[in-house]
């Protein structure tokens, strides 16, 4: 026992200088234990110590080019602004690196550190400004010399091109856009909408990315003419190429995949909660590939609570009557399952390669015979398979409708079945 009380003391008052020792029985004499006691500097002063290094960054991390280069030497790597690029060895200001895209792609070379950053951080980013303070950024946005609207996207920086096609809402030209990428230009028919219906349109896409639905770009001025700048889809709007040679050569799985990826784009919509109102083919817009991408979202809208599933339209709305549901033709209500009904008209637009619904038909006709449980009947050389999703889709109850979502699989679904298994749906 008092050996230990012997190291205890020693061991506290090394670590601990105010430490004193107990009192002893001076009556005993014991000769003291020549103890040495070891402590852990690093743990008593762990507060001095230095950080680790930090650790080495992953190879193959991209960055970006914030600026232009060019070389100034035969070791140097030029590249233009927004080129990729892959850091080998970073020797402080000037990086070793491989330019993965651009005009030095594949070849290495010395790079200044400064001219690039990561690919996912702020700085990669055209519109940040690190050493800009909020307030000047401010003063800069609303000074006089700036037009309304000019921070979005200047003239200067969109080039106008042809005409590409007549739209709901105006003509739509193909651009060029910083002199570099091609994008489509969609302006205002003067008189035929309020031009705030317009820009709602572009603030509506703005919030919108998949990779179903059509890209805004930006959205340049509130002067005339106003337009909005979105990605460019070369083949124009899938009604047109069904209608052209080249639709008419489609194959039915090709039909189906397109159709997939329109229930894709809405699936998302239907998801976030809004609604389109104007399905159809003129509205979905092809690429190379058939890539389809869902597109017009000027009528769309959003659901601000999560119980309000149902959008009531303004007395006197025009809206396509052969693509819209029986309670939104008759009571203005449109929801998220009148777009099913208006994605079963599309199919039928996509099986009979753009023909008109209803082709024997008015729209009063229409309006009159939808109640009364007219539907249309299967178009020739229709597998009966997808028929009987159109007719899934025209339920009269809204409820009965299927989701996107299931609507999706199910057209999925066909690439997993055997086609020898479908049989026209005219012979019964």
């Amino acid at each position: 026992m008092e050996d230990f009380r012997e190291r205890f003391t020693l061991c506290c008052q090394s670590t601990f200088p105010c430490f004193k020792e107990p009192a002893t029985n001076t009556s005993t004499t014991t000769k003291k234990p020549d103890i040495k006691v070891i402590t852990n500097e690093n743990a008593v002063k762990r507060a001095d110590m230095k950080l680790p290094p930090t650790p080495v960054e992953k190879p193959g991390y991209v960055y970006v080019a914030l600026y232009d280069y060019t070389a100034r030497t035969e070791n140097d790597l030029s590249f233009n602004a927004g080129d990729k690029l892959e850091p080998l060895r970073k020797e402080e200001d000037w990086w070793y690196a491989r330019a993965l895209t651009g005009i030095s792609a594949n070849k290495e070379g010395y790079i200044p550190a400064n001219y690039v950053a990561p690919i996912e951080s702020l700085d990669a980013e055209p519109w940040y400004f690190p050493e800009t303070k909020r307030l000047e950024a401010e003063k800069m946005l609303t000074s006089k010399e700036n037009k309304h609207g000019a921070f979005l996207i200047r003239n200067c920086e969109s080039q106008a091109g042809e005409l590409s096609l007549s739209g709901q809402f105006g003509e739509v030209y193909k651009g060029l856009w910083n002199d570099r990428t091609s994008v489509a230009v969609k302006t205002l028919k003067p008189g035929t909408m309020d031009p705030k219906d317009f820009l709602r349109e572009a603030q509506i896409m703005k919030k919108l990315r998949h990779p179903k639905l059509i890209q805004l770009y930006a959205v340049c001025t509130m002067e005339e003419p106003i337009y909005i700048v979105t990605e460019l889809m070369s083949k124009g709007s899938l009604l047109e190429y069904l209608q052209k040679d080249k639709g008419s050569s489609l194959q039915l799985s090709d039909q189906i995949e397109m159709a997939a990826q329109v229930a894709c784009g809405m699936a998302y919509l239907e998801l976030q909660n809004y609604i389109h109102r104007d399905l159809a083919a003129r509205n979905v817009l092809v690429g190379d590939n058939n890539v389809c991408k869902v597109a017009d979202f000027g009528l769309a809208r959003v659901f601000q609570m999560e119980n309000e599933n149902v959008y009531e339209a303004k007395e006197g709305t025009k809206f396509p009557v052969k693509w819209t549901a029986p309670e939104a033709i008759n009571e203005n209500k449109f929801s998220i399952k009148s777009d099913v009904w208006s994605f079963g008209i599309l199919l039928y637009e996509i099986v009979t390669f753009g023909q008109m619904p209803y082709p024997t038909m008015t729209n009063i006709q229409v309006m009159q015979q939808l109640p009364k449980g007219h539907r249309m009947s299967c178009p020739p050389n229709c597998p009966k398979y997808l028929y009987d999703i159109m007719c899934e889709c025209w339920k009269g109850s809204p409820a009965d409708r299927p989701t996107f979502e299931t609507l999706q699989w199910k057209l999925e679904e066909f690439f997993d079945m055997d086609v020898s298994s479908y049989d026209d749906a005219s012979r019964y």
